[in-house]
């Protein structure tokens, strides 16, 4: 099976709908912010609740389940749920779903 190659910023599907992700190989775990979460209707179901490290520390997150498209493959993702509204990409890809077959180009 051949990888696909991805950049720093990658469109992604959720339910349907199209966004710009963040690929951040040094998060363990992909995150959704709170408010594009409740916009989907991702927050009618948490999946559980997990410990995280952040740059603010560490803390407690809600996670759910959903199903992403990531170049051309869909496939189940977890999510860790915060508040990412003042940041530039709602969703951000971490190492979780990387691992499932991707090469990164940091120039792309």
């Amino acid at each position: 099976m051949v990888k696909p190659i991805i950049g720093l910023i990658e469109p992604v599907k959720v339910m349907d709908k199209k966004f710009l992700a963040k690929i951040d190989t040094g998060a363990k775990r992909s995150s959704m912010d709170l408010s594009l979460a409740r916009e989907l209707g991702l927050t009618k179901s948490l999946w559980g609740i997990r410990k995280v490290k952040s740059s603010s520390g560490e803390a407690y997150r809600p996670v759910i389940r959903t199903k992403i498209c990531l170049a051309n493959q869909t496939m189940p993702a977890t999510f860790t749920i915060a508040k990412r509204g003042n940041l530039k990409h709602k969703i951000l890809i971490g190492v979780n779903l990387l691992k499932k077959g991707f090469i990164i180009d940091s120039s792309k």
